[in-house]
């Protein structure tokens, strides 16, 4: 059996873990999919854009549910949904039924805002600050994993192959949780509030509204009526939920606990970061595999592309759990700027340097510490600075980051349609994720510094 407190962080990183590094597998499969179920360009994008939409709406409502119930047993059922989830996206004979699928298991990502809180609840401070470190590193490793081993695998096991190896994962983290993760039932203040539901649907369909016209924008044209139709709905929606939770006396959110310079500070940090990493989600996999020929290209197959990002994925993993004692030793704003700029400097070198694959992966490297340090402070310094009865302001945090990810996204598609397929395109696209970068290193002098002797864990009574 693990040892306590280590066993506790054990059980979700391997969830984690295990299905980011699924669904980093799921794209280079997808022509598998595509020929097996005979689905339509577009069907093959609702597979992401479903499962990116449910897990933006469950993210804040699983951080308010684990407020007022056993975090232990929440758990355990999000483990079995999104179990669930990927048995239907297995054994689907449609594509139809693997979206839905896909969807289901969508709400995985509510465990992150759920694990601060159970490590908060569970473990002493310094530990559930490594704990948190090991999140943030093991999912950016379990990523870059993921698609090293999507070929080989698939190329064995087939696409159904790569959902049955995540729903083993998930079963051995559910075993784990279920066996070292202690019960944490609420405390007196939480357990007589109650679940918003409506401010619940109204930021589901605000969000699922705004994930849905940013996707699907390209294809319709960002000018067309269906587009400025569900943006301006989305808007009016998410209007109409921070009027309701301001009223609540127990909102989903608590929007006034978000206004603190640490949560504001953190989101708007989280959101810049999503935004300025889309020069690596959608122009580095594009140039890797250009063909040599094209003067900019590495050749590099989907094996290939996992391994030039494996070392971000390593370097991030081994920063993680150095944000506590830097945290100590220099405050945690200092190590928030030292993130941001980092990623800011890597993203930088690949705009520089990217014709040839050491720069490439100095760069990559660079980015993976900085991205780690960003968002491991941030999650330390928000579950420091709120009270342990509004876990849900850190799901804001990584909404804010998908949502800003999906923004990104279109972006970096326009400016490479803009530049056109060459090398100077490229470059253009991670400067100006770098630019973009630096707004999260105004964002983090907006977070009070911790002092260096008493780490901000030790005021939350």
């Amino acid at each position: 059996m693990p040892r306590p407190g280590y066993g506790i962080i054990g059980a979700p990183v391997l969830f984690i873990g295990v299905l980011q590094a699924m669904e980093m597998t799921i794209s280079p499969a997808l022509p598998l999919i595509q020929q097996d179920l005979s689905a339509t360009p577009g069907a093959l994008a609702w597979i992401f854009t479903g499962s990116l939409i449910t897990s933006a709406i469950s993210t804040p409502i699983v951080g308010r549910l684990a407020d007022l119930y056993d975090k232990r047993r929440l758990l355990l059922a999000l483990m079995a949904i999104s179990g669930a989830g990927i048995l239907l996206s297995a054994l689907a004979p449609t594509i139809t039924l693997l979206i839905v699928g896909m969807a289901v298991e969508g709400v995985w990502l509510g465990v992150l805002p759920l694990t601060v809180g159970l490590f908060r609840d569970t473990l002493e401070p310094g530990r559930a600050a490594t704990g948190n470190g090991l999140v943030i590193g093991v999912a950016s490793l379990a990523g870059a994993l993921g698609l090293i081993l999507a070929g080989p695998v698939s190329d064995v096991l087939g696409y159904r192959g790569l959902f049955l190896l995540g729903l083993a994962g998930t079963a051995a983290a559910a075993i784990w949780a279920w066996r070292a993760v202690p019960s944490t039932p609420p405390t007196p203040r939480t357990a007589s509030g109650r679940v918003d539901w409506p401010g619940g649907l109204l930021l589901g369909g605000g969000l699922a509204m705004l994930m849905l016209g940013l996707s699907t924008a390209p294809a319709w044209g960002w000018t067309s009526p269906a587009t400025l139709a569900l943006l301006a709905a989305a808007v009016l929606t998410l209007g109409l939920w921070a009027r309701v939770e301001l009223r609540s006396p127990d909102p989903l959110v608590d929007l006034r606990l978000l206004s603190g310079r640490t949560p504001a500070g953190v989101t708007a940090m989280a959101f810049v970061f999503g935004f300025a990493s889309f020069g690596l989600v959608v122009a580095l996999p594009t140039m890797l595999a250009a063909p040599v020929e094209t003067g900019y290209g590495l050749g590099a197959d989907t094996l290939w592309i996992g391994i030039y990002l494996f070392p971000m994925g390593v370097a991030g993993t081994l920063a993680a759990p150095l944000v506590g004692p830097l945290t100590r030793l220099l405050g945690r704003r200092a190590v928030l700027v030292s993130g941001a700029a980092l990623f800011c400097a890597g993203t930088a070198v690949l705009g520089l340097w990217h014709g040839s694959a050491w720069p490439i992966v100095a760069g990559l490297t660079v980015v993976g510490v900085g991205g780690s340090l960003l968002l491991t402070a941030g999650l330390n310094a928000v579950a420091a600075d709120v009270p342990r009865h509004a876990a849900g302001v850190s799901g804001v945090v990584f909404v804010a980051k998908s949502v800003g990810g999906t923004f990104g996204a279109q972006l970096g598609a326009m400016v490479l349609a803009a530049g056109g397929a060459t090398g100077q395109a490229f470059g253009h696209a991670y400067l100006l994720s770098a630019a973009i970068g630096l707004l999260a290193v105004a964002a983090a002098f907006v977070i009070p510094s911790a002092t260096r002797k008493e780490p901000a864990w030790t005021s939350i009574a």
